[in-house]
């Protein structure tokens, strides 16, 4: 992809400037020796909730010598950067949102005596590009179900899928812990493969609607004591989005580097991914109540910028989806204003046909009348440039 310099391109992100910040002396992070190092201060300065916690024990992933059932990795998440932590690892590894290059990766030391990051573009990247299997070469964030024994290795590659906001409740999140509320819907999560007479005959229900997991292993070493599933579901449409948002990014940029321009067909069929993800056609309809076991679900909604009459694109139904309003609170992010103007102009038509009903993409006719216009109403009050 000539044109964005992946390695080498100047970044702008969360954590880029974090790191400038630390550099110049503005920020200082406080080590814990006894306990989980620069974790939990990175992630105040970083801005992300200790509540967005996920346990993943599958071994997908980079120490995977440290990851099992009783010690899974951590997760922890906002808009646009994501940490993780591994009891007893010398590291912290950070990804993050560039608004120039997309998903990019970093490893952070542990040691105390001094601050250092590294920028990984090798060894992160033979997973999250893993688009260049099929010809892409466009990096991008996953979230993966397997099906893990206690050690974490996947035991079976015939549910082992990459998944987004299209994928039924009964193949996510396999590999990963799962705490909270989701009535009769089944999910892969708390499914440890103990067992291989198991894969015969996947019960699925005995290991949903935990309050905690206590009875799979000890969370002390972990700031806090679940992997809330509210939290996953929001982090499933915004990977979704992000990743969609790349290849945007990766291919505009490298034609306009290319030609100078792009044609008015090409941009429209850039943008459309991108606009279905952004207006959640694709969602699955949930069929009970979602409820959370953490604080995730409050301090997010807090976080909307609200029209006139107090709505946000941040609030959550969680009844039959995962938005009460189905459009994206990406709209607002670095990286949909850092976009090449053309394509931005573009993706901004795009939504103003949507909501006007003047679409003639039969896949958003899911969209009814009265969400469209509340969407607009929103949009009108929060980010009016759409519009102009």
């Amino acid at each position: 992809y000539p044109g964005v310099n992946y390695s080498t391109a100047p970044l702008s992100n969360r954590f880029t400037r974090l790191i400038q910040d630390i550099e110049a002396g503005r920020i200082t992070l406080s080590h814990d020796a006894d306990g989980r190092g620069y974790l939990d201060s990175m992630l105040e300065a970083l801005d992300i909730d200790p509540d967005s916690q996920m346990l993943v024990f599958s071994d997908t992933a980079l120490k995977t010598r440290l990851v099992n059932a009783k010690t899974p990795r951590a997760l922890y998440f906002n808009d646009d950067t994501y940490v993780g932590f591994n009891p007893g690892s010398r590291s912290i590894e950070i990804a993050a949102m560039d608004s120039v290059v997309g998903p990019v990766f970093f490893d952070f030391s542990q040691d105390p005596e001094h601050i250092e990051m590294e920028r990984e573009v090798n060894q992160c990247l033979r997973c999250h590009d893993s688009y260049s299997m099929s010809g892409g070469g466009v990096p991008r964030f996953l979230l993966s179900s397997v099906l893990a024994n206690p050690e974490g290795e996947i035991v079976t590659h015939e549910v082992s899928i990459v998944t987004d906001t299209s994928t039924p409740l009964n193949r996510r999140w396999g590999g990963m812990y799962v705490t909270g509320r989701h009535g009769n819907q089944e999910t892969l999560g708390n499914f440890v493969i103990d067992d291989v007479s198991k894969l015969t005959n996947l019960n699925l229900s005995a290991n949903g609607n935990k309050d905690d997991l206590s009875e799979f292993l000890d969370t002390t070493p972990y700031i806090s004591n679940g992997s809330d599933i509210v939290g996953l579901m929001v982090l499933e449409h915004q990977l979704e989005v992000q990743n969609r948002l790349t290849r945007v990014i990766f291919e505009s940029r490298t034609l306009l580097h290319q030609e100078g321009q792009i044609d008015e067909d090409v941009l429209k069929m850039l943008v459309q991914p991108l606009l279905e993800s952004l207006f959640m056609v694709h969602e699955i309809t949930l069929i009970d109540t979602v409820i959370g076991d953490s604080g995730f679900t409050e301090r997010f909604q807090k976080l909307g910028v609200s029209d006139t009459r107090g709505r946000s694109l941040r609030e959550l139904d969680l009844q039959t989806r995962t938005f009460t309003y189905p459009f994206s609170y990406l709209i607002y992010s670095e990286a949909i204003e850092a976009l090449p103007e053309p394509v931005k102009s573009k993706l901004f038509e795009g939504v103003r046909e949507i909501l006007a009903g003047q679409s003639t993409e039969t896949v958003f006719d899911r969209l009814t009348e009265a969400e469209r216009e509340s969407v607009a109403a929103i949009l009108l009050d929060t980010k009016p440039e759409i519009f102009q």
